[in-house]
């Protein structure tokens, strides 16, 4: 097959008609199903072809805004790709408008630091939690405080459901909200909550302790998978095809959660702790921000490395996409808010044919217990 596509082209480049077309008149009509077959093959090496190189040689961001002395490690765009909401070690809420650079409204202030932030799906309204478990729901436009309510474990994660309807919120014990802070039921884990993540669909909750993930039924709070032992926990998170994601240290595992097999090869390429994990809005990018001071890519569906890693001064603790996937933000120990542009971004995505979507994340570092499985 290869010979017979090397030999066409071979007489073409030569303009030699009788002999181009003489042996399309004696092939055999199976060669027009090799051809197709042809042309998917050449399809499919396309989407491994390594991008252009991107606007980062020299590894320069192209705006750099600064959390005024403050740590940043909570970081989220809004919809509308102009504004991004911060949150820092030293209990500050802030969203920042990237046309003018400046801080916008007013901010929110926690006694200690900030444990978490999320965006609701629709970009309305921020959820925050902080010091003494005081959850905050504010409006986007009015900065208003438009809801609170206290949690029992002080310094407790976020994570909200795709449809905006469920909240949940906790540590040790993961307590379902209604958006409205009316309580549902709680999960109990059992063990310092890392991170967790509803599923696409809101049925389902993955759960890490930084040793073990886990995955539990939303409306009845059983736990049905776990514990992936090699999953550790730091970050977890959902793809739209409904596989996951979890972090170990410096390595990103993929998982079947109805079976508990892992699926593929990790992805190896950090040297330290792995702090936060965002997929691009096509969901075929994984982008990863590392303790080792770089964020780096991957395709999603293949795990192979791509395009050139972005290096920073201190640790990275969080990353996001853009919604529009030109951009990239990072927030580190440096209280930087760093923004890099991904030019290659459209380029690769039209090269991978499995699609995937991160929903709502939380992630923090802590102590962990001994896991039990479900």
């Amino acid at each position: 097959m290869a010979l017979h596509c090397l030999t066409r082209s071979w007489y073409i480049s030569r303009f030699n008609v009788f002999r181009v077309f003489l042996p399309l008149i004696f092939l055999p009509r199976t060669f027009s199903h090799l051809d197709t077959q042809l042309a998917a093959n050449c399809q499919n090496m396309s989407r491994v072809t390594p991008p252009p190189q991107s606007d980062n040689e020299g590894r320069q961001p192209y705006l750099v805004l600064s959390h005024q002395d403050e740590v940043s490690y909570l970081l989220e765009y809004l919809p509308d790709g102009r504004r991004v909401v911060t949150g820092s070690w030293q209990g500050t809420v802030r969203v920042w408008n990237l046309e003018s650079g400046e801080p916008e409204g007013t901010s929110t202030k926690y006694e200690g630091r900030v444990s978490d932030l999320a965006i609701t799906r629709d970009g309305t309204k921020i959820i925050s939690c902080g010091g003494l478990g005081r959850i905050k729901v504010w409006d986007v436009e009015s900065h208003k405080l438009v809801k609170e309510w206290t949690h029992l474990e002080h310094y407790s994660k976020i994570a909200i459901s795709r449809d905006d309807r469920l909240v949940a919120v906790g540590m040790t014990n993961v307590d379902i909200y209604s958006m409205e802070g009316r309580h549902i039921h709680s999960i109990k884990i059992g063990n310092y909550t890392f991170s967790a993540c509803f599923s696409p669909d809101g049925n389902k909750l993955a759960c890490g302790t930084g040793k073990s993930t886990f995955v539990y039924d939303v409306n009845s709070a059983r736990c049905i998978l776990g514990p992936l032992t090699r999953g550790g926990g730091q970050v977890v998170l959902w793809s739209r095809d409904g596989r996951l994601f979890s972090v170990s240290f410096s390595t990103i595992r993929c998982w079947n959660p109805d079976t508990g097999q892992e699926i593929g090869d990790p992805l190896i390429h950090h040297s330290h702790y792995i702090n936060s994990l965002s997929l691009s809005p096509g969901g075929s990018i994984l982008a990863s921000a590392s303790s080792d001071k770089t964020v780096r890519f991957w395709n999603a569906t293949t795990g192979d490395p791509i395009g050139q890693h972005l290096q920073h001064d201190q640790e990275v603790e969080a990353v996001r996409f853009s919604p529009s996937g030109e951009s990239v933000a990072s927030a580190g120990g440096d209280g930087k808010i760093w923004f890099w542009r991904v030019p290659w971004l459209n380029y690769v995505e039209s090269r991978v044919s499995t699609p995937v979507k991160c929903t709502s994340v939380f992630t923090f570092i802590t102590l962990h217990l001994t896991d039990k499985p479900c």
